[in-house]
């Protein structure tokens, strides 16, 4: 057991506490604009430089938005949360199965609630995310690709009108993606992937939820087959969670 030193909190982080602290009070709301780091200096009696990092910090992590006008809230706890819940992950040893698997739970249900509730404006955007999986494999364009896939899963997710739903799946989906992103793709994938994303798409736009939920469970295992052959991916999946600590 390997025991470190406590480091001391800078005057930066003190402002990040104090500023997040302010925001879940509802002292300061979404769209407020924030005094100017001047202002903010002799607020929180610190450096302007301690306040000008305490910023960043907070427009990095999505709670603030910087531009000439000022600094404004925008508050997007989802972050923070999302952040939480990938430490939990490492915590208690995921592998990439356990996320696999969990994902497939969470989409079967995302899938089946957009069978029935979508729009044709979500069905347009999913067609849409399809053809363009379709022309990245004819310019082997591997980028574009994994782009729409994402992009067509995320419009699925979005046309299931459930946003705790919603926000569980992102939570993982942005791991799997960038475990996949470390994957090579071949032909033969990414043909077998647009096989299977058409079955969705076509199951979605007739409304039939059974089809619907079949094959992307099918296309699910198919991904989980051909990426746990490669006896890296836990070490993958380890080194994507660590990067966020």
């Amino acid at each position: 057991m390997e025991f470190k030193p406590i480091k001391k909190t800078s005057l930066s982080d003190y402002v990040v506490s104090q500023i997040k602290g302010m925001i879940i009070k509802n002292e300061i709301k979404i769209g407020d604009k924030l005094p100017n780091e001047r202002e903010l200096s002799t607020l929180f009696d610190v450096s302007r430089s301690s306040v000008r990092e305490a910023l960043r910090v907070l427009e990095l992590q999505g709670l603030m938005r910087r531009s000439n006008s000022g600094t404004f809230v925008t508050a997007n706890f989802s972050e923070i949360i999302g952040e939480s819940l990938t430490l939990q992950i490492l915590l208690n040893s995921a592998t990439y199965k356990d996320i696999q698997q969990t994902r497939v739970m969470l989409e079967r249900e995302l899938v089946s609630s957009a069978s029935i509730k979508r729009s044709e404006e979500a069905l347009n955007r999913m067609k849409e995310q399809l053809e363009n999986m379709e022309q990245s494999i004819a310019t082997k364009d591997k980028e574009m690709f994994i782009s729409a896939d994402i992009s067509f899963h995320n419009e699925i997710a979005e046309a299931a009108d459930n946003s705790v739903l919603v926000f569980l799946y992102n939570t993982i989906i942005d791991l799997i993606y960038k475990v996949q992103r470390r994957v090579a793709y071949d032909q033969d994938v990414l043909n077998a992937s647009v096989n299977y994303h058409t079955k969705i798409y076509e199951a979605i736009a007739e409304r039939s939820v059974r089809e619907a939920e079949q094959a992307l469970v099918e296309h699910l295992e198919d991904v989980e087959k051909r990426l746990l052959r490669l006896n890296e991916m836990d070490k993958i999946v380890k080194e994507e969670l660590n990067s966020k600590i």
